[in-house]
């Protein structure tokens, strides 16, 4: 049996739950593989795997890297799966969380002079390691000063042109692949259909991309079909997971609500060594 959620996030980056429990909650659904997937960094990654063990489930090292396409414009997410190594992941990633942490606590100084009380110690002690937005969302709620993680602050400050709405200067997309190719990984294109990357997938396949995550909570049956065809035409395989990230994502699909692609088991749990070395 093959019941995989190859994208979740945890509390080492911009996800609400620990490791434990969301393995816990896999155990219970039946999940048989797994893959957690934590921005930009691969410092959790054997612990992960071994914890994953001791609940039965059989996981692959994994890692979202955050870049972009400065041709069209646009942000692109790569997964990278089943690195032997973590030097070149940690590299491009180290760089991305000091510019996610330095435009965090931008924000927090805007939303202090905004008449915001805050607490950046107290704030960083909700994070895993940089601070991400969901953290000062869960701070201000958990002091009154915020009713729910995605309301009027969110909304109104941080999109919409608000005073916080600004954002990092990130890597790009074929960097990431090269990275965790480097590592000896497979590189994943993350939810194209959400992103809008269909276009840039050749460009990607030239860098090294092995794959496309097929199902993925933001994919239509028009995203799904686009994803078949562009494998078929890269000879890429197809992956999928929840994106789970908890009370920390707006609208979290529940975790297994969008199972991995077969292609995905051969490739990941196959050929490709899961675990992790000489970081």
């Amino acid at each position: 049996m093959y019941f995989a959620d190859l994208h979740v996030h945890t509390d080492v980056s911009d996800g609400s739950e620990t490791a434990e429990t969301i393995l816990r909650e896999a155990k219970e659904k039946g999940i048989t593989h797994i893959a957690f997937t934590d921005h930009d960094t691969t410092k959790s990654a054997s612990k992960h795997k071994e914890l994953s063990a001791s609940f039965g489930i059989q996981a692959v090292t994994g890692v979202e890297l955050s870049a972009y396409d400065f041709e069209g414009k646009k942000k692109v997410h790569i997964l990278g799966y089943g690195y032997t190594r973590g030097k070149h992941i940690e590299a491009l990633g180290r760089e991305t969380l000091a510019h996610r942490q330095e435009n965090c606590l931008r924000q927090i100084g805007i939303l202090e002079r905004l008449g915001y009380q805050m607490d950046v110690e107290k704030i960083q002690a909700l994070a895993g390691g940089s601070i991400y937005k969901q953290h000062i969302f869960d701070y201000l709620v958990q002091t009154g000063q915020s009713e729910e993680m995605f309301g009027a602050v969110y909304q109104e400050i941080f999109k919409n042109g608000g005073a916080c709405d600004f954002d990092i200067i990130y890597p790009a997309a074929e960097e990431a692949v090269r990275a965790v190719k480097a590592d000896g990984g497979a590189a994943v294109l993350a939810h194209p259909g959400q992103q809008g990357n269909f276009d840039i997938i050749g460009r990607l396949a030239e860098a090294g991309l092995d794959g496309i995550e097929w199902n993925h909570p933001s994919h239509t049956e028009e995203h799904r079909r686009q994803a078949e065809e562009a494998a078929k035409c890269y000879r890429l395989f197809l992956t999928g997971g929840s994106d789970f990230h908890g009370r920390y994502e707006r609208s979290s699909a529940p975790l297994g609500a969008y199972p991995a692609h077969i292609s995905s088991a051969g490739q990941l749990y196959g050929d490709l060594a899961p675990a992790i070395h000489g970081q």
